[in-house]
């Protein structure tokens, strides 16, 4: 009999890859997939458009969304992944996402998540 897959939700961390492309089925604004880890709903304004898109997802799942580049930094407000932020003066493109891991965050990853969350306040700074 299988593992269960673990579903996205508060406190557990999220590791994803992600790429970026001009066109749906196109990854050619990121020279690869970009891993990405982060701790689900530390954010002090709440969970993130970025985050309730990902909401209750499980390990394997995906999705594609298309964004328009000066709305990225609204999506994913606390998380900061600057390779996409980076395409913020992209007109729009198409972001592949792959939930690859969902675990128990260990208490001090919480911590560390919510503080750093807590210290961009309503946007990130890039701390």
């Amino acid at each position: 009999m299988g593992e269960k897959r673990q579903a996205v939700g508060p406190l557990r961390k999220i590791s994803l890859l992600l790429e970026a492309g001009t066109g749906p089925d196109k990854r050619d604004l990121t020279a690869g997939p970009i891993a990405f880890e982060f701790i689900f709903g530390v954010g002090s304004g709440g969970l993130s458009p970025f985050e309730f898109q990902l909401a209750n997802m499980k390990e394997g799942d995906g999705l594609s969304l298309r964004i328009r580049g000066e709305e990225v930094v609204d999506l994913l407000q606390h998380l900061l992944i600057p390779s996409l932020t980076a395409l913020e003066s992209v007109v729009a493109f198409y972001l592949k996402v792959k939930i690859v891991r969902v675990k128990e965050a260990d208490p001090k990853e919480v911590i560390k998540a919510m503080a750093e969350a807590g210290s961009c306040g309503d946007s990130c700074c890039g701390h």
